[in-house]
């Protein structure tokens, strides 16, 4: 509605996909996307007392859209732009959040056969924690394969993000969703720019590239990747947090909008998404949390990349510290929010993947006992 409505700036009340205690106000620019560096100057001006309250009359009008008409208006502005062939067999798990109005309803009207579980709006979030992923979808897993879904979506709790299952009810990589939907703009498009966050697979290289188009890592976080998809003029961009981008209709994420896509492709197809993801490459992927306090944690990544750089390796700084091999990756990033220093890894065989964990836990441990 920012967007659409030709606001200044919005703002919504999320605690992301953490429980409501974690209540917050985000803002949002004119496009609809995240500020960056602001966000940092609001929090600081509002810690620091620095901010100035106003009178309602001196800020200008108040008014109301109505839940419906704005769910009307977005579902119209998709319907006129998406078509399906056929009827999708669609399971959603709304998670209880936000996606429980406009979610089914949207699919449904696009032509989808649509059921949902978990579907009350709630936000104590009491069937299942409010993150999508492979351990918290466990309902939806067994649901699609019980009443033969040819997918399902699990939402979480403010609809930013949402994580796919295929027929057989395995959770799909968002980076195989982002080929998926990659290959479709491509065919109808041509190639172009996709962005992705250091944390994603290889094989968003690999696939990208064999379509053509090319790939822009950038750090983690959904403010910074649209930031870069209006940088590059990217075609698609993807988080391994299951967040995607669609720019050829706006720059924010939508998980309703990748949703419909999704089940338009499939029904453009004869393949199931099972055969589609199983064509593409899988690699072993494991992450560790490596206790750090907080007050020493970024001198022991200052020492984490002297320790790295002592190995002869070529370093990307984009976010935290990776090490590109051509057989896997190690990243290490300072967590945010606690007192972890977080690794992700990445190879292409079994063995390789435990070499490269030893090289992580080897650096990690130099450096801190350096640090």
């Amino acid at each position: 509605m920012t967007l659409k409505g030709d606001y200044s700036a919005g703002s919504y009340v999320t605690a992301s996909h953490n429980p409501p205690e974690y209540n917050g106000v985000r803002l949002r620019r004119s496009d609809g996307t995240g500020y960056t560096v602001e966000n940092e100057v609001v929090w600081k001006t509002a810690l620091e007392g620095r901010h100035r309250l106003a009178a309602w009359e001196d800020i200008g009008g108040l008014s109301r859209i109505d839940e419906k008409e704005a769910v009307s208006e977005y579902k119209d502005f998709l319907l006129e732009r998406i078509t399906m062939k056929r009827p999708v067999k669609t399971l959603l798990d709304i998670g209880n959040g936000a996606a429980h109005y406009a979610a089914p309803l949207i699919l449904k009207e696009a032509g989808a056969d649509v059921s949902t579980i978990n579907g009350e709006p709630d936000g104590r979030f009491p069937n299942r924690p409010s993150e999508p992923n492979d351990k918290t979808l466990g309902a939806l897993k067994k649901r699609v394969v019980e009443i033969g879904a040819e997918f399902g979506v699990g939402y979480d709790g403010d609809c930013d993000r949402a994580m796919s299952v295929d027929d057989l009810g395995r959770t799909v990589p968002t980076e195989k969703i982002g080929v998926l939907l990659a290959r479709d703009i491509i065919e109808r498009k041509g190639p172009g720019v996709v962005v992705a966050n250091v944390s994603c697979s290889m094989i968003v290289e690999e696939e990208i590239e064999k379509l053509g188009g090319t790939v822009k890592r950038v750090r983690v976080g959904d403010v910074f990747v649209a930031e870069e998809i209006k940088e590059h003029n990217a075609i698609l961009a993807i988080e391994t947090s299951a967040h995607i981008f669609m720019p050829e209709f706006y720059v924010f994420d939508d998980p309703i909008l990748a949703t419909l896509q999704i089940a338009r492709i499939l029904s453009e197809k004869e393949e199931r998404l099972s055969e589609i993801v199983d064509a593409m490459p899988s690699y072993p992927y494991v992450e560790i949390n490596f206790a750090c306090p907080d007050n020493v944690k970024f001198r022991v990544m200052d020492e984490i990349v002297s320790e790295f750089g002592g190995l002869g390796v070529e370093l990307d700084l984009t976010d935290g510290v990776k090490v590109n091999y051509s057989d896997g990756w190690i990243l290490l990033r300072p967590s945010n929010t606690s007192p972890k220093i977080r690794a992700a890894i990445e190879a292409k065989t079994p063995a390789r993947l435990e070499e490269l964990k030893k090289i992580a836990t080897d650096v990690f441990e130099k450096s801190k006992g350096r640090a």
